[in-house]
């Protein structure tokens, strides 16, 4: 319930702001909407990516030779138990394991899906012309799938909840993508275009594993807290740059 109660009010606040950066040039009739339901869209999918994707790397682990005893039930629970125990060692290769797994299940799956999803809206003629309109449409489509997945994590650590809603760092990474984005229109090189995905997925799989450690081990409380307080300031740096370069016009640049 607190969750609900910090997300929207902070949704809704960087909606405000992003339509304030448009009112003397707003997008087209129904633009806002598509873009919202893309973000919806996104969060559902990737939900789903997500669940396709673990119940996978669970197949994987118990492998071929250990399917059959599946099919017992106590013997079913050994191999989960076994499972379970594997990965609470904390070697360098279940580390990178673990960092693999995170960054395709979810850092790169939810990146990657918001970015397609907002290019389908931003396909239609007159969506978006300049840089910043490219850059405030993957904004809208993240602030919509972030205040859906608070509304979803409300139910957690009450310290995780208090952080997710008041740092929207899904709006951060959307900055990152909308900026690498216009920089590969207007530079004519697609490998920024990669990198509009791939730098977000890598930041947001570097948050989410540590959380991912936190759960394993309180050991990893530290590092935990220092990736909240870089994303903090990450989320700062990147309000403050959208605020400079809507002021100054810098990315007031075409595109199509």
């Amino acid at each position: 319930m607190l969750g609900t109660l910090l997300a929207i009010p902070v949704s809704v606040g960087l909606l405000v702001w992003i339509l304030r950066m448009k009112r003397f040039d707003p997008f087209p009739k129904f633009t806002l909407l598509k873009l919202l339901i893309a973000g919806f869209a996104a969060v559902i999918l990737s939900g789903i990516l997500t669940i396709i994707g673990a119940v996978i790397n669970l197949l994987i682990q118990i492998g071929p030779e250990q399917l059959e005893l599946m099919k017992d039930a106590e013997s079913a629970a050994q191999v989960l138990q076994q499972i379970v125990n594997t990965s609470r060692e904390l070697t360098v290769q279940s580390l990178l394991l673990g960092f693999a797994r995170t960054f395709v299940l979810i850092g790169l799956v939810e990146e990657l899906l918001k970015f397609l999803f907002t290019r389908i809206v931003m396909r239609k003629k007159g969506v978006v012309n300049t840089w910043m309109d490219a850059l405030l449409c993957f904004a809208i489509t993240a602030v919509s799938f972030q205040m859906i997945e608070d509304v979803q994590f409300s139910s957690g650590s009450i310290l995780t909840v208090i952080f997710r809603a008041l740092s929207p760092f899904h709006f951060t990474f959307a900055v990152i993508m909308g900026y690498f984005y216009g920089l590969g229109k207007v530079r004519g090189n697609g490998l920024y275009t990669i990198a509009a995905i791939v730098v977000p997925a890598f930041i947001h799989t570097m948050y989410d594993f540590s959380i991912n450690l936190l759960n394993r081990s309180d050991q990893f409380f530290s590092l935990t807290l220092v990736m909240h307080i870089l994303m903090f300031i990450l989320t700062v740096i990147m309000i403050l740059k959208l605020r400079k370069w809507h002021r100054e016009g810098t990315l007031d640049i075409y595109i199509y």
